[in-house]
């Protein structure tokens, strides 16, 4: 009876001890995950306000270069270029066209590292930012080329070519500018007032 006692004894003492490890272990892992997340949503918050300023900053010259694009083709449209004029001396008068200094690099680093942290919303709009910035880049690129071959060029054509790529240009940025300003209202949204760190 007594050695019955005895490895009861010992089976409660055993079980107590495992009890014990058991506890320790499951409050390392909260803790542990615990300091995981605050530490992802400390990422996700200064990683956000970075975008956030930058894309402040893209914006607002691309809202100032958008402004210059649409007069010029405004001027086009309203037959204001004088007959014989080329588009050299056309963009001459008019300062020339100009192009947005676009920075991604907050975006590019944040969707390489961690895109898995942050809400799907959120990565569809930083896509489609990244996705209109490739393409404005490309129309830039279309118009620029098309000025400088054509540049002493003074034909109908050449100008009504020209007025084209630009409407495509124009139409593209402000896409771009429309995407930039849901994100930021989205972004607005996620980041709750009083939490920013300006």
């Amino acid at each position: 009876m007594g050695k019955s006692n005895n490895n009861r004894n010992r089976l409660l003492y055993l079980l107590q001890e495992i009890a014990i490890v058991v506890i320790g272990v499951l409050i390392a892992v909260s803790i542990n995950n615990y300091k995981e997340k605050s530490d992802n949503e400390a990422y996700i918050k200064k990683t956000l306000l970075a975008i956030e300023h930058e894309i402040h900053d893209n914006k607002s010259g691309l809202d100032s270069v958008l402004e210059r694009h649409i007069r010029i083709y405004e001027y086009m449209e309203l037959d204001s270029v004088k007959e014989g004029q080329t588009i050299s001396e056309m963009l001459y008068d008019l300062g020339g066209f100009q192009v947005a200094f676009i920075r991604n690099i907050s975006l590019r680093f944040f969707v390489a590292n961690k895109a898995e942290l942050l809400d799907f919303q959120l990565i569809s709009q930083l896509s489609e930012i990244e996705q209109s910035t490739d393409m404005l880049a490309k129309k830039i690129d279309l118009l620029a080329n098309f000025a400088y071959e054509h540049l002493s060029d003074s034909s109908e054509e050449a100008k009504l070519r020209f007025s084209i790529i630009l409407m495509d240009v124009i139409d593209s940025e402000r896409n771009l500018s429309e995407a930039y300003a849901h994100f930021l209202e989205s972004n607005e949204a996620f980041l709750k007032p009083g939490e920013k760190e300006r």
